[in-house]
């Protein structure tokens, strides 16, 4: 009892390795054999298949991946003779015999691997390179172990990186027969303009091109490209190189070193006889020209295999052995055949499977979830039996291993030996370029991708460039100090000249001088002081004739004059002016007791003036014209170095003889400073004002001719010269926009710049600075306003407002008043002159029409005139000239009468009367309209004609 229950625990322990073993099926899709009339078929698997014999053969060994697990792997052949319809139909029959796996298929893969991931099977390629295939979207069973053929994409683009060459000219093959090449060649340009590479120049040559039997294509396309590129990167084949290399030397490109070239060919590097390349195809000796162009290449191609010989006499051995038992034509003088590339890919497409089950089953999971195999494909890494590592990228795609090679001396002369290798991890996306030789630069260094300064200078300064502008920069500089020196020693001079000084001797005064009429203006418009006016009453302007021109002189109450540089800049200024708007500055006289003003004079007065005129009519046109040109020279004055005129009021405003307002009284205030006007000046005028005491009735007098010319003050400069204690003149643009308001508003009532308010003017300042109701601020009536535009009170309102800031300025002023002026000309004087033009025009046009009219009747008088008389007499009464007589020797006169009209007549109504004898007398006339007669009269019923008058007829008078 004790043995059996033994027995039993030895048999539980033992149940793992008694059980039988996995074994899996590799369905293996190969093109070794012909179709029958087929002679042209390569037949690949009839050198390769041994591989997947020996492959299995190893994994199933005791020692091997599978083997030594208790598991077995095993094959069968499915031939599709090279044929993509062969292949699909093999493909479809291994999945009825419930295969693992598919390795291949060989030239032809889309299609069959659409189909194995609708089996659900995996798909190992060891030869096809469609690049389709890596859209793991459509393709999600598909893995190789050949890499495609963009692979090399990655090794040419660190190539570039590592020599910092950063734009490059691509030339590749463009031929119907090579098509993988426009593929690759897309994939290259994409990879390098990923890693910022720019490829600047993109040619192709449309034929394969064997060197030394052919015209070369490449002298063409270099001679287009040389000036704008330095670097070059060619994908052919290696006698293409060739070509391009010959090309390029022969131009003498390479003998500076500025030019290089890097080779793409897809090949496997040929080590047996590296020679080759330097020679070309079907040709013994290296090309000498070739050999030295060779200095400025290097090449990218996949790696020879290393101790691949022990390998290929298994893969021959095993092609002999079943189930392929193909014939070694060579086995009977000792040789092997010659084991293509793939023959590897075949035996790592094995393995790499092999090791994928061993990790799907000790992870436990089903060898038949086709996902966990195939994560064991993605970012992976295996020792290929080619010699190498070889690292899976996500697509489950192989990138094979490629080498740097460049010229090196060999033991029969130049060729292309390996210098660098590329090293790979998985983290990495690109690899690495290690130089395992050192490469034999003709400058010593690697070529740059672009000259320092550019490909054609543009990005330097020749060094007589660069001292003409270091030059020419140090005169510039010295031409701008001496500039700015020279100006500052011109003002100067134009200060110290003084020219805006006038001698009063050379004034020829006439204070009574009319201009043929009484020149009657305000003395305000004419105030030396702009605050303050002790005259009241209209006197006669002050003018004198100054070389030749009438001038206005404005005397200023000072005793002297100190001129002082504060004095001559303000002078200056004033007298560079100039505007149509504004009141031009002549100059000044300093030498007392004549120390005055002389400016300008205007014909008209000032707009106080012609408002107080009742004679002038001041209609729409006349005050848009008005303030239009107020407007112009106050946005002139503020765009000026005076920023403000300080002193707007209606009789600052002069207008012109030709109607144009012009500005005046502005400025000057350093001249004026000091001026004795017996102590009336602003400060102590307003102080009085507002401390009135007993003066009786001049003294309110006095008070209201001052405080009119103070109304046009803005409340806030008002205050400020109480405030102030020199009395100095104070202004802003913001004021200016008050007193244009205030302005605006006489111009459209005339009626003062407050209105008749009924109140003394010192009330009206006083209510103005210290209103009664903070929140209604003191201004005029708007009601005189009311038969003026919406747009005209709402501007004044706006010019009113009580905090400066709120007003508008002058250019929004502008455009708030433009529809006053719609339609009208610059100024009052064009606006009258195209009213005349336009009255003429019309009074011209009237006159064409009363002209017509006249000769129109004057013909129908000539008519009735030549029908009532003979045309003779009829001709010299129109000309005016008397009719003489003139006697008739010989005529003949015809009379008739109606018999019996008289009885007629008093049976007939009156206007049956008149119908006969209409009726009768026109047949008459068309009648003798055929005869040399004359029709003297028809009177009543008689009807009289006459032949040989007024034209004489000789002897027919009778017989007409």
């Amino acid at each position: 009892m004790v043995n059996v229950s033994v027995l039993s625990l030895v048999s539980l322990l033992l149940l793992p390795t008694l059980l039988p073993c996995e074994e899996f099926t590799l369905g293996y899709l190969t093109g070794s054999q012909r179709l029958p009339g087929d002679k042209e078929y390569a037949r690949p698997g009839l050198t390769i298949s041994g591989a997947i014999s020996l492959a299995v053969a190893e994994v199933n060994a005791p020692d091997g991946v599978l083997g030594s697990r208790g598991h077995r792997l095993n094959f069968v052949v499915a031939e599709t003779y090279g044929e993509e319809t062969h292949s699909i139909r093999q493909t479809a029959s291994l999945w009825t015999r419930n295969v693992s796996a598919y390795i291949g298929p060989q030239e032809t893969c889309t299609h069959e691997g659409r189909m194995a991931a609708a089996f659900d099977i995996v798909m190992i390629s060891y030869f096809c390179t469609d690049y389709e295939t890596s859209d793991k979207t459509f393709f999600p069973t598909f893995a190789r172990t050949r890499p495609p053929i963009s692979q090399i994409s990655k090794s040419v683009a660190a190539v570039l990186l590592a020599f910092q060459w950063s734009q490059v000219a691509f030339f590749y093959l463009n031929s119907p027969e090579y098509a993988e090449f426009g593929k690759i060649a897309s994939s290259i340009i994409g990879v390098l303009e990923n890693v910022g590479i720019l490829v600047t120049i993109k040619k192709w040559w449309d034929a394969p091109y064997h060197h030394g039997y052919s015209e070369n294509p490449f002298i063409s396309l270099v001679q287009e490209t040389y000036t704008d590129v330095r670097i070059y990167v060619i994908l052919g084949h290696y006698y293409e190189h060739l070509g391009l290399m010959v090309a390029m030397e022969e131009l003498r490109l390479f003998d500076k070193g500025e030019y290089f070239v890097v080779g793409v060919d897809i090949e496997q590097y040929d080590s047996r006889d590296p020679e080759k390349y330097l020679r070309g195809m079907l040709l013994d000796n290296p090309d000498p020209v070739a050999q030295a162009a060779y200095r400025s290449y290097i090449g990218v191609l996949p790696s020879a295999a290393r101790g691949y010989e022990n390998f290929t006499e298994q893969v021959n051995y095993y092609c002999e052995q079943p189930p392929f038992n193909f014939v070694n034509p060579l086995k009977d003088i000792g040789a092997n055949k010659i084991i293509r590339p793939e023959a590897a890919y075949l035996y790592d497409a094995v393995y790499l499977y092999a090791n994928a089950l061993v990790s799907t089953l000790e992870a436990g999971e089903s060898v038949r979830n086709t996902t966990a195999i195939m994560q064991r494909f993605y970012r992976t890494h295996y020792h290929s039996v080619l010699g190498y590592m070889v690292y899976m990228d996500e697509h489950g795609d192989a990138e094979g291993n490629y080498s740097l090679v460049g010229r090196q001396m060999g033991p029969s002369g130049y060729g292309l030996y390996p210098v660098g290798v590329f090293t790979r991890h998985s983290n990495m996306s690109l690899p690495m370029l290690s130089l395992t030789q050192g490469i034999d630069w003709i400058s010593g260094y690697p070529p740059l991708a672009e000259p320092p300064c550019g490909f054609r200078g543009e990005k330097c300064v020749s060094h007589m460039e660069l001292i003409a502008g270091v030059v020419g920069g140090v005169a510039l500089i010295i031409f701008i100090i001496l500039l700015v020196v020279y100006r500052n020693w011109r003002y100067e001079q134009e200060l110290d000249s003084l020219l805006w000084k006038l001698d009063y001797r050379d004034i020829q005064l006439n204070d009574t001088y009319k201009l043929n009429r009484n020149m009657h203006t305000s003395q305000v418009s004419l105030s030396s002081n702009p605050d303050t006016d002790f005259r009241y009453s209209a006197i006669f302007t002050p003018i004198g004739i100054y070389k030749g021109r009438i001038f206005a002189i404005k005397k200023i109450p000072k005793k002297s004059v100190d001129i002082t540089r504060a004095m001559k800049k303000e002078l200056k200024i004033i007298r560079d002016l100039r505007h149509d708007n504004l009141n031009g500055f002549i100059g000044a006289c300093t030498e007392p007791p004549n120390i005055c003003i002389v400016t300008e004079y205007c014909a008209r007065g000032s707009l106080k003036d012609i408002m107080e005129n009742e004679d002038v009519k001041l209609d729409h046109m006349f005050i848009a014209s008005l303030v239009a040109d107020i407007l112009r020279g106050m946005l002139y004055l503020t765009d000026s170095p005076l920023r403000c005129h300080g002193n707007l009021k209606a009789s600052n405003c002069l207008v012109d003889s030709r109607w144009v307002v012009k500005l005046s009284d502005f400025g000057l205030s350093e001249f004026k400073k000091d001026a004795d006007y017996g102590g009336a000046n602003g400060h102590s005028f307003l102080q009085h004002t507002y401390h009135l005491g007993s003066r009786g009735e001049d003294s309110m007098e006095y008070l209201h001719c001052k405080c009119d010319g103070l109304l046009y003050k803005a409340p806030e400069l008002l205050r400020a010269l109480i405030s102030s204690p020199s009395g100095a003149t104070l202004g802003s643009p913001k004021g200016d926009v008050y007193s244009f308001g205030i302005i605006l508003y006489e111009l459209h009532s005339r009626q003062g710049p407050f209105g008749d308010l009924g109140i003394s003017p010192a009330t009206i300042l006083t209510r103005v600075m210290y209103p009664p109701c903070p929140q209604e601020p003191f201004r005029p009536r708007l009601d005189l306003l009311e038969n003026s535009f919406d747009f005209v009170r709402d501007c004044a309102v706006e010019c009113w407002a009580e905090i400066p800031d709120d007003r508008p300025d002058f250019k929004v002023i502008r455009t708030k008043l433009r529809p006053l002026r719609k339609g009208m000309k610059h100024n009052i004087f064009d606006n009258m002159i195209a009213m005349m033009e336009k009255y003429a025009n019309n009074l011209e046009q009237l006159v064409d029409e009363r002209t017509d009219q006249l000769v129109e009747e004057k013909k129908k008088t000539e008519a009735l005139l030549f029908e009532m008389l003979p045309r003779s007499v009829a001709e010299q009464l129109r000309r005016g000239s008397s009719v003489e007589a003139e006697s008739f020797d010989s005529v003949t006169i015809y009379f008739s009468d109606i018999v019996g009209f008289t009885a007629m007549s008093a049976e007939s109504t009156p206007l049956q009367v008149v119908d006969f004898l209409n009726d009768l007398y026109t047949c008459f006339d068309s009648i003798v309209g055929n005869y040399d007669v004359y029709k003297v009269e028809t009177i009543g019923d008689a009807y009289m004609v006459v032949s040989g008058l007024p034209i004489r007829n000789g002897e027919q008078h009778a017989g007409e």
